[in-house]
């Protein structure tokens, strides 16, 4: 009985533990901007949070695959676990080849807003900090009813990692609101509005 408990122990660890290891982005499988690696139980996500995008699923499907197809050797790299002991746990993860960021590249085309790439633990920060509009507090209750084990989200890579990656995402969001790309475009600004959707370069900074 021991011996199958402790097996049974084995397996769980190593199932979760799959998830801190990058693997080919040709492993996985995309629908949109979430995918899945045949036998394993993770879903994993190019976002950490949101609901709002500024082109259409087509369109972020078109940018999507246009990046991998030029990107054949691309890894994905998994930042953050959430609901680490639920059935299905889900993984934030950045598409890399090298420096190119495919993460980094929807945030410059306007497919998401920055706000949507920080990590369960610095969007709380940034919560905590800034007490941000609505568009803030709609994700932060979107991350809950998301994790219902309540568990902390874990993240996966350094620091130093993360917060290299933290600088190319305000300056890829920049870019994206200089050029008015999609979330950024006039057609979006009655919403941006409405949400209180502002860029992160704007919000208080975090320590």
């Amino acid at each position: 009985m021991l011996r199958c408990a402790m097996v049974i122990l084995l397996a769980l660890v190593c199932r979760h533990g799959v998830a801190q290891e990058e693997f080919p982005l040709k492993e996985a499988v995309f629908q949109g901007a979430s995918a899945y690696r045949p036998g394993e139980n993770l879903e994993y996500f190019l976002y950490a949070q949101g609901f709002v995008q500024g082109v259409s699923p087509e369109e972020q499907a078109a940018i999507i695959a246009d990046w991998t197809g030029q990107h054949p050797h691309a890894r994905l790299v998994p930042v953050t676990i959430l609901g680490e002991r639920s059935p299905f746990p889900i993984v934030y993860a950045w598409a890399m080849d090298g420096d190119d960021n495919l993460n980094l590249l929807l945030v410059r085309k306007g497919v998401y807003p920055a706000l949507t790439m920080l990590d369960p633990p610095r969007f709380a920060q940034l919560v905590e900090r800034a007490k941000p509009a609505r568009y803030a507090k709609l994700l932060a209750a979107q991350e809950r009813r998301g994790n219902p084990t309540g568990i902390p989200a874990r993240r996966l890579v350094p620091a130093a990692r993360y917060d290299d990656f933290l600088k190319k995402l305000v300056a890829a969001e920049a870019a994206a609101q200089a050029d008015m790309n999609g979330i950024w475009s006039d057609r979006f600004k009655p919403m941006r509005d409405k949400l209180g959707l502002t860029p992160l370069a704007t919000l208080p900074p975090m320590e």
